[in-house]
């Protein structure tokens, strides 16, 4: 669902609007690029857990993008979980690599499906408001980039698993900490957006600050398996400490799973 007439800025954070009003009510920066409806007074859509429930059992369409968003943030956290569970048990075991990598594109599309729903929208924002500092734009654009990165620290460790020195360094260590840091970018617009400028805010019968919330929690894990990734020794290619950087790979991806559970019971929130 889409604007039907012009929008004024309703609600305003560091980086200016974050909730817009018509004739049809007020659209939130979230509803606005997710394709879901105004909503006639407040800040959000407010649900209980029961509600939630019921919507996430819901029949879904894959036409929708936030439909397919959310699919792809359920099924490529999963199989990061499934891949760092491997490593744990066994840090050669030759399936591992791989499902971190397919894992990764499916990261990937849905950070594509997310930034296409930012991008059929950005037409209906005010005419003086300059789209490219809109933070539901930026938090898809850091997180797509993000994701694209992952790509191509997970492919290149499956690709070339004895991979060390420079390359090693450019395409595993540092497209790894430069994607965790463009996450936590991303995470940081997702939390002003909902918050309407507020970095913190408690809304617990909202989807969009639970989502935000294991979000952010997922980017604090992949930012923590980060760093402990960093070189010890990069000519051999060893890391300070390569246990906790697969331990916290797995709570990342477990925090991204729930992210893209509630993301998809979002998807029916405006069906009763």
């Amino acid at each position: 669902m889409h604007p039907t007439g012009p929008l004024t800025a309703h609600w305003f954070g560091p980086l200016g609007a974050s909730a817009w009003r018509n004739h049809q009510g007020i659209w939130t920066s979230r509803r606005l690029r997710k394709g879901h409806g105004a909503i006639p007074s407040g800040r959000y859509q407010p649900t209980r857990f029961i509600s939630a429930l019921k919507a996430l059992m819901k029949t879904k369409s894959l036409a929708r993008l936030d439909v397919r968003t959310a699919l792809a943030f359920i099924i490529g956290p999963l199989l990061f979980a499934i891949g760092s569970g491997l490593q744990l048990s066994n840090p050669e075991a030759p399936a591992a690599a791989g499902l971190l990598a397919i894992g990764s594109v499916f990261f990937t599309a849905g950070g594509w499906w997310q930034l296409r729903q930012a991008q059929q929208v950005m037409h209906h924002l005010p005419d003086q408001m300059n789209g490219w500092l809109w933070c539901g734009l930026l938090c898809a654009i850091t997180q797509s980039l993000g994701t694209l990165l992952f790509n191509i620290d997970t492919f290149s460790v499956w690709i070339q698993p004895n991979l060390d020195g420079t390359a090693w360094l450019l395409l595993v260590v540092m497209t790894n900490l430069m994607g965790s840091i463009l996450f936590l970018i991303s995470a940081y617009f997702g939390l002003v957006e909902i918050g309407h400028g507020h970095l913190l805010s408690f809304e617990p019968d909202h989807f969009g600050w639970w989502i935000n919330l294991f979000n952010t929690i997922g980017c604090l894990w992949f930012m923590q398996s980060a760093l402990a990734s960093l070189p010890s020794n990069p000519a051999k290619a060893m890391v300070i400490n390569s246990t906790m950087a697969t331990q916290t790979t797995l709570l990342g991806a477990l925090a991204f799973t729930l992210v893209g559970l509630i993301s998809l019971a979002e998807c029916s929130e405006d069906e009763g």
